[in-house]
């Protein structure tokens, strides 16, 4: 009797193995067929295309995960590693697969990924449950934000322009910035208050982000996290909006970004992308500049650009490549030759600036066709609290040529060099238009004055022939 009682349990737990096997299984074919071009044949984040790759591939053997709902230094919930392969993590090359995969394929590579690494036979996963709280006070988050010295990672302006984010780094030796919070859809274990209570309360293994735990009480993580979501002030980056119009100013245009006359002018937001280049890596996967905005005025002799965008370090150059922007001109009549210094259908005319306000004017016709030319703009910059604020300003005459009305061709990139961009690597934008505000003269308006008033006359005179 007993050992038929050994024996049937014997083949219970054979059955009950048998879906996870093949559970495993298709995994394994998932894994393959999907995933080992970047993570590797067995999981060790080597794959051919993980080359050049920033933040490089997981190493799924070693399973250090950044996000989780556990604690520091635990490994994640199944449901976690489901989260990442479905939703992706925004601002690296891991995209989500839910639009590919359906959820039981996702289900069978989560299975597939665990048994890559033989830490989740037996260590610990106890996930960590946001507090049922309601109240969001965001000023007590604010001060919990000094308090606990997050501005010397992400700055005082939630930018990651702290004072010690040049020297942090990966547990691996990899460089690491500290994230900029305005710009929440690139956290990526989520914007939401309980996302990012639970980063905070966990921390992100392997990076310099520590859990807070045992420093901080649930009250006041989940306050700091509700700061901390306050602070996406950054819409994502996408927009329907390419024209640069310059607003009609009276009397000089300003010379500083704070100046109230830009509030005239519309504000154009520019989503900027890693630029392809010609050496490896072939694709810039992290531009520090993930948007810009940009706003033009004129005064009828002048115009000028208010070029803006996020970059945590002020760079001016020597032992480091200085911070720089671009602002490339196509013609009058419409050509947008390629987008990155031109091409042999088509040259375009550049304004170039650095850090320390030195300025370089270029025509090219691609990347090997560039002249310099006597600088016929004046540009200036000033760096505060993680942001440039460059203004171009030049004669609204000459080339580029600038005409009410019409529309010219206009493109912006911009280069971090703290973050090692230099050369064609650096963000860029497509193609966008700019404009100039037709003037409204006296003569069209007295001309719409005596349309006005012979409408009224007409309609005066209808009504008093029906009343006769």
């Amino acid at each position: 009797m007993r050992q038929s009682a050994v024996l049937l349990a014997v083949v219970s737990s054979l059955f009950a193995s048998l879906p996870h096997a093949g559970a495993q299984e298709v995994g394994r074919e998932i894994y393959q067929q999907r995933c080992s071009w970047c993570h590797g044949d067995e999981g060790r984040g080597d794959g051919p295309s993980a080359v050049g790759m920033f933040p490089p591939p997981r190493d799924l053997v070693r399973a250090d995960y950044k996000i989780r709902s556990t604690p520091h230094g635990q490994l994640p919930t199944d449901d976690d590693i489901f989260n990442i392969i479905s939703r992706g993590l925004p601002g690296t090359p891991m995209q989500g697969w839910n639009a590919i995969l359906d959820e039981e394929d996702i289900w069978n590579l989560v299975s597939y990924v665990k048994s890559l690494s033989p830490r989740f036979e037996g260590e610990p996963r106890n996930p960590l449950d946001p507090p049922l709280l309601s109240q969001i006070d965001v000023d007590r988050g604010e001060r919990i934000y000094k308090d606990a010295k997050c501005t010397l990672c992400h700055g005082v302006a939630g930018r990651g322009e702290g004072e010690i984010t040049t020297r942090l780094a990966f547990d691996w030796g990899l460089p690491y910035s500290a994230r900029d919070l305005t710009r929440g859809w690139t956290l990526k274990g989520g914007s939401e208050p309980q996302e990012i209570y639970l980063r905070i309360t966990g921390g992100l293994n392997g990076t310099p982000m520590g859990p807070y735990q045992d420093l901080l009480s649930d009250q006041d993580r989940w306050a700091l996290a509700t700061y901390v979501a306050s602070l996406d002030r950054e819409p994502l980056e996408t927009s329907e909006d390419f024209v640069v119009a310059a607003a009609r100013v009276d009397g000089s245009l300003p010379d500083s970004f704070d100046d109230p006359a830009w509030e005239t002018a519309r504000v154009v937001l520019v989503p900027l992308a890693g630029q392809v280049v010609q050496d490896p890596p072939s694709r810039w996967w992290t531009p520090t500049a993930g948007t810009a905005t940009i706003r033009a005025l004129w005064n009828g002799a002048e115009v000028g650009f208010l070029l803006e965008w996020n970059d945590p370090t002020e760079t001016l150059g020597g032992d480091i490549f200085p911070d720089s922007a671009f602002l490339q001109f196509g013609d009058l009549n419409g050509s947008k030759p390629y987008f990155l210094l031109g091409d042999g259908n088509g040259a375009v005319r550049i304004w170039h600036w650095q850090a320390g306000d030195r300025v370089e004017e270029w025509t090219a016709a691609g990347a090997l066709e560039i002249d310099t030319r006597l600088a016929a703009f004046r540009a200036t910059g000033v760096w505060r609290d993680g942001r440039w604020h460059v203004i171009f300003r030049r004669s609204a005459t000459g080339d580029p040529g600038f005409e009410a009305g019409e529309f010219l061709p206009i493109l912006i990139s911009v280069r971090d060099g703290a973050n090692g961009e230099t050369g064609n690597i650096r963000a860029i934008s497509t193609w966008l238009y700019a404009t100039i505000e037709p003037t409204r003269s006296l003569r069209s308006v007295l001309v719409f004055l005596v349309f006005l008033l012979g409408a009224v006359i007409v309609e005066l005179s209808v009504l008093a022939r029906i009343r006769r």
